[in-house]
């Protein structure tokens, strides 16, 4: 049993290692190798472990580091995957977690030392470097530095969102037109889109919905949320590619020229796979990139029916 809870620490470890190289070298496959490895340290090595040191001994003291030790670095490895899968929660599991090791475990230890009269080994000397590895790794996942490209994200799709109410206001004004009908519902299909990925965020932001509709960019929870194809079709964007090919093949038939041919091949660029089997630019962002990218497709279709109706 001993040498089983010590061969899936190890290999749990080892996984986690791994994906830290991933993730630096931003290669493919870091996210799903750091959910393998922390949460077989979590939900496997850790609980085994305790149960086993438990068992071991009868000193009371030496209990309470085991039990010190095992709630803080559980929380700890809690609050990376909850920071890796993007779950809510995740920012005060981190808060909580990471001087958690030295104001909960590392007293209990040092005083279970002294009491015990114990000569610094080299178990100690382990525990702190495993400890100054755990601060380190869980303050890197802590800190974001895309936090403020992200907003300026926001700050970027809030002003295209802004234009475009111009915008569909004029379009709605000549709604008799076959190409303005048309765009209107790419327009409001995007839109939905839109709401449908920020409630898949996080639940929670449908509180940053304006009674017009209007998303606070600003307010939103899960920015750096990594998309996938799924995902996106899920919020409907493989309904809005039905439509939108429709559209083409009305904007080619009747309505070509070069400014239009222009537009909506800066739209195909993000909607459009390289090829086949790959999946389209617009679902390898994060989502308040996406976001911008949608507003900014919103603002290109309405740009093409208003330079067509005027």
């Amino acid at each position: 049993m001993k040498k089983s809870i010590y061969i899936i620490g190890i290999i749990c470890l080892s996984i986690t290692l791994l994906a830290t190289l991933f993730k630096v070298g931003h290669l493919q496959g870091a996210g799903v190798l750091l959910t393998v490895g922390l949460g077989g340290l979590t939900f496997a090595f850790l609980p085994l472990a305790f149960a086993k040191l438990l068992k071991s001994t009868d000193d009371k003291l030496l209990k309470l580091v085991y039990a010190a030790a095992f709630i803080s670095f559980s929380v700890n490895f809690i609050g990376m995957l909850f920071k890796i899968l993007h779950w809510p929660g995740a920012g005060i599991l981190m808060v909580v977690g990471i001087p958690l090791p030295f104001i909960l475990f590392l007293p209990a230890y040092i005083t279970y030392h002294n009491k015990r009269k114990l000569k610094t080994d080299i178990n100690f000397s382990a525990i702190i470097l495993f400890m100054i590895y755990v601060g380190v790794f869980t303050s890197l996942l802590a800190f974001d530095k895309n936090k403020f490209v992200y907003k300026a994200y926001a700050h970027s799709t809030y002003e295209l969102s802004t234009s475009n109410k111009y915008l569909v206001s004029e379009n709605e004004n000549n709604s008799g037109s076959g190409l303005s009908l048309s765009v209107n519902q790419l327009v409001k299909q995007i839109e939905l889109i839109k709401q449908n990925l920020v409630k898949q965020a996080n639940p929670e932001n449908i509180d940053i919905f304006q009674p017009d509709g209007t998303i606070d960019y600003y307010q939103m929870s899960g920015k750096e949320m990594k998309l996938s194809l799924n995902l996106l079709n899920n919020a409907g964007f493989d309904q809005f590619n039905e439509k939108f090919k429709k559209f083409d093949n009305l904007l080619k038939t009747k309505f070509a020229n070069d400014n239009t041919e222009r537009l909506i091949m800066e739209i195909d660029t993000y909607r459009l796979p390289d090829y086949d089997g790959d999946a389209p630019l617009i679902a390898k962002l994060p989502l308040i990139a996406t976001l911008s990218v949608l507003s900014d497709w919103q603002n290109k279709l309405l740009l093409i029916s208003y330079s067509q109706t005027t």
